[in-house]
């Protein structure tokens, strides 16, 4: 089941999710002289089952090869882009998909994945991203709040317990 025939509305469906992109890019301006001696281009791994937030996101801010392959991290100083990583097909669950190992298999290798960040930025309507972010079994920072929440993430983030205590998925 997948909505990608389905038409929609770019600005609308920005506007939806616009805050969990600000608070992204507080995170990376707030860390910005980090990046910068270490040498690091931050990526934001994004995660969601709406196929259209994944599309929108990738045509502003996808993560070129050629950025990712650069050795002298060019992409670096562009501090007003974001640079998305994002799968940019439908998504696979267990509970619609033929193949439900493989999509069980899938779901669990993006788990991984998001659990390797070092921030977290999820919705409160949702449990698959702080399901991630509790196994990545770091004290990183948590943000969590919902679709039209407009919180400022410059020093804000949430404790693992607190986040612990919204919807769970589960």
């Amino acid at each position: 089941m997948t909505r990608t025939s389905v038409p929609f509305d770019e600005t609308t469906i920005f506007k939806r999710f616009k805050n969990f992109f600000n608070c992204s890019q507080q995170i990376i301006n707030a860390n910005i002289k980090l990046f910068r001696e270490t040498n690091q281009i931050p990526i934001v791994f994004l995660l969601s089952d709406d196929i259209q937030i994944r599309h929108v996101a990738l045509k502003r801010w996808k993560f070129s090869l050629e950025c990712f392959q650069s050795f002298d991290n060019k992409c670096q100083s562009n501090n007003n882009s974001l640079n998305i990583l994002a799968n940019s097909n439908p998504v696979f669950h267990v509970s619609n998909a033929n193949d439900r190992i493989l999509a069980l298999r899938l779901g669990i290798f993006d788990s991984f994945l998001f659990s390797l960040c070092e921030q977290h930025i999820f919705s409160i309507n949702s449990g698959f991203g702080r399901f991630a972010a509790f196994a990545s079994l770091k004290l990183r920072n948590i943000y969590s709040f919902f679709h039209n929440e407009q919180p400022s993430c410059q020093n804000q983030s949430v404790p693992l317990a607190t986040a612990g205590y919204h919807w769970s998925g589960i």
